[in-house]
Formats: structure tokens, sequence, C-alpha cells
């Protein structure tokens, strides 16, 4: 066990004995391709999908020439993000770009659909990200990547006609447009307002307490009866569906569920290759090891 373990173990047994939220699991989820990383667009009306690696994160949703992929286009915590594009498809047809992690994802015609459940929506304390809107964006200067939790209202994965989500955007939070060319990190609690898509409520927008508007808390949303049977099927970031021309990215995707808050860091792998200097040396360092071994031999 190293010095590092040790240490983080102790930190974790103080923090349960003291009554706090220990566990956390951190990922950082690499593109599928090398440096500058990955770009997955569908030029089609029908959405389709790509799995990054084995990682439960998939690219989803993509139609109408929107592109998404970890790429190194708008560096955060590291070389990389996720990155958003599009601009409206062949006949003014809206594009569309996710990308989203999935309970136990499995591809229906090119696009990907949650098989389990990550656990109960009673159980689902809140979410976090950060989010980049390009000024190079002719969108609604209010839009930026939404953030999402997907859900099955009945808890029932045999039926789907009451999937759906509760969406997070920060003009229903905080008033003004959205900032350009900088990163900005929204947190998602119990007071923060979300609106709804699907979950068998008749239309999007549902105005859940009936107080006139549809933009409800999550408090709100957790303490109606009908979500009480709820559950999690993953969480989804993106942009499109309605939208103009827009660029941007998004980062460090995190949830707490119970006890266990995880979190998602997207970055490109790159392959260090050494200089021609570097490898003459080593050629040497490499010969002269083999005839000192032959002289001893």
């Amino acid at each position: 066990m190293t010095r590092l373990t040790q240490m983080l173990g102790t930190v974790a047994t103080l923090a349960a004995s003291a009554g706090f939220c220990a566990a956390a699991t951190a990922a950082t989820v690499y593109a599928n391709g090398a440096a500058p990383g990955d770009a997955f667009t569908n030029a089609t009306a029908i959405n389709q999908g790509q799995a990054v690696g084995g990682t439960g994160w998939y690219y989803n949703n993509v139609r109408n020439g929107g592109s998404v992929g970890v790429s190194t286009s708008y560096a955060r915590s590291g070389n990389g993000s996720v990155a958003f594009s599009g601009t409206a498809g062949p006949g003014g047809a809206s594009y569309k770009a996710d990308v989203e992690y999935l309970a136990g994802g499995v591809s229906v015609g090119g696009n990907y659909y949650a098989s389990s459940s990550l656990g109960l929506f009673s159980s689902f304390l809140g979410m976090s990200y950060d989010w980049y809107r390009s000024s190079g964006s002719s969108n609604s200067p209010v839009q930026h990547p939404a953030l999402r939790i997907l859900l099955d209202r009945d808890g029932n994965l045999a039926t789907t006609n009451d999937r759906g989500g509760l969406v997070f955007e920060r003009t229903y939070n905080v008033a003004g447009s959205a900032p350009t060319d900088a990163w900005v990190s929204d947190m998602v609690g119990g007071s923060s307002k979300l609106w709804n898509f699907g979950l068998g409520l008749g239309k999007n927008e549902f105005d859940i307490d009936a107080d006139g508007t549809p933009y409800d808390t999550l408090d709100e949303w957790q303490d109606s009866e009908l979500l009480q049977s709820a559950v999690i099927l993953g969480f989804s970031a993106g942009v499109g569906s309605g939208w103009g021309p827009f660029q941007g990215a998004v980062d460090n995707i995190s949830w707490t569920i119970g006890e266990v808050r995880t979190t998602s860091n997207f970055e490109v792998q790159t392959s260090e290759v050494p200089e021609p200097a570097t490898l003459a040396l080593l050629g040497l360092s490499l010969a002269a090891l083999a005839a000192s071994r032959r002289r001893k031999g």
C-alpha cells in the first residue's frame, strides 16, 4: 500500500466517523482518438451515437450536422473538454448533439439508451459542471450547454413512455446573458430551477407544483407524488434543438447520489515521442551497456 493510499484511507475514515459523505469516484474520460481528439457528427435527421471507449459515456442524439467530441479545442482542467458545435442543417433543420452517461447503455438503431438505473431519484442530491460559450456563437445569448438528469418516472424499465429528464439552464436561475470566452461553473441543488422534457407528464415544461410557472426547484420535483418511484437513468449535457450557430464545451461533470459523488474530467491522450537526439543517446547507452556485459561475461 502506498503512502498516498494510506493517507486517502485515513481521510475517508475520519470523514465517515464525523458523519460526512466520504465516498467519491473521479474518472478521467479520454477521447477515442489521439490529439486533437474527437468530433462525432451526423448529417442525417435520425439521432445517432458513439461510445466513448468503455467509460459509460456516449456521444448521443447527434443529428443534422451537430458535432460533439472530447477534444483540445477548449482546454479545461487539463488539455481537453467536450466540445460542441452546430449550425442549421439542410432546409433549416435543427441540429442537436449531447454527451451522456447512461446506466447500461445499449445501441438501438445507432443511438444509445439506458437499460438499467443508477438509483432512486429521491436519493439524488445534486450535480455540477463547467461550461463554455464561445463568442463565435450567434444563437440566443442566454443559451449555453444544458445539464440534465435522465429519469424513468415509474421506475419500471420495461416501459419507456415515461422516460425523460429535468434540465438545468442558467437563464432560469440567473438573469442576463451567458458569459462568453470564459469557463463558468454551475451547481444544481435543492433550490435550483429545472424544467422537464418527457416523463409521461403530457408536455414539456410541466408545472409540477401548480404554482403557475413550469420552472420548479429540484426540491419541488422530488417532493411531487408523481416522481416518488422515479429512477435515475443517467446524466446528459448538450446543445441544439432549435438553436442557432453555437460553439462551446463542457467539462468536470459531477453528480451525487446517496453518499457517492461521481466526477468525470474529459481529456485527450498524447503520446510523448522522444526527440531524435534523445533516441540517439538512448541507443548509445544501450550499446555501451551491452558491451560492458560482454566484457564481464
